[in-house]
């Protein structure tokens, strides 16, 4: 038996949880190290994918909503990345 995927967009709109999700994404209790930035961006990676083929997909607040999110995942990332650059080369001195 095929099981047709579902989409996440579409689920996750359907059960009135969609901005609750894409909030916890970007959440600053969420994105607390490289590693919780690369998993939010993972699924972000996926949620983007799925708007594309969604109910949703000519909801432009939300495409808008789906890029800002990845904007401030990257941003976050980049930080945790420099933290730890910068502590490590600290640790050298």
């Amino acid at each position: 038996m095929r099981t047709i995927k579902e989409n996440l967009i579409d689920k996750f709109h359907e059960a009135d949880m969609l901005y609750f999700v894409l909030g916890s994404l970007i959440s600053a209790d969420s994105l607390i190290d490289f590693e919780a930035c690369h998993k939010a961006l993972d699924c972000l990676e996926n949620l983007k994918r799925d708007f594309e083929t969604s109910k949703l997909k000519e909801d432009q607040k939300l495409k808008y909503f789906l890029e800002n999110a990845e904007s401030i995942i990257n941003r976050d990332m980049r930080l945790f990345d420099e933290t730890a650059t910068n502590h490590l080369q600290d640790k050298s001195l």
